[in-house]
Order: C-alpha cells, then structure tokens, then sequence
C-alpha cells in the first residue's frame, strides 16, 4: 500500500493513499503526519509482538524463531559469555554445557 505525503496549497500536508486513489488525512502539519506514521508504525509493531507471543504460546520458540531458537540455557550461556546484562545483575554464572 504505497503513500505519498503531499504539500497543499496553503503549506499544510495531506496523505494520499494510491491503493485506494484517495486522500486519507489532510490539513496536517509537519508534526501531526509524522505522529499519524509513527502511531501507525507503532501499532504495526504492537501487532508484530503479538503474533509472536501467541506463535510461542502455540507452538514454542521454534513456532516463532525456527532453527534460531533458543532455550532459556543457551540464551544464559551466550548472556554470560558476552557480558550481558541479565547474568551480571542477577550474579549468575551458568553451569557449563
């Protein structure tokens, strides 16, 4: 779905959709149609987040993350290894694999 801001005549900004051919916001400011792209990004976001919750809810990590799942162990192992943040605060040294 492609969209173009464009600048109206009276230097406020309107959105136009070329799927739908149309105007979708209009009268913006500079601040306003940067607002309605990052709630929608944000939104896009949000939706992402949940698809993956319920993928491992479903079906676990490999549902959502395939071959580059990880067990919470091998994710303690590779914090620990790179100095991460969890092991350090937390003061724990995994058990070696």
């Amino acid at each position: 779905m492609g969209r173009q801001i464009i600048q109206q005549p009276d230097g406020l900004y309107a959105i136009f959709s070329t799927s739908a051919d149309a105007f979708i916001r209009w009268d913006g400011t500079r601040e306003e149609i940067t607002q309605f792209f990052a709630d929608e990004a944000a939104n896009d976001a949000r939706r992402s987040v949940e698809r993956l919750f319920d993928s491992i809810d479903e079906g676990g990590p490999r549902r959502a993350y395939h071959q580059f799942a990880l067990t919470w162990d091998e994710a303690l192992d590779l914090d620990h290894q790179t100095g991460g943040g969890y092991c350090a605060d937390k003061g724990i040294t995994p058990h070696p694999t």
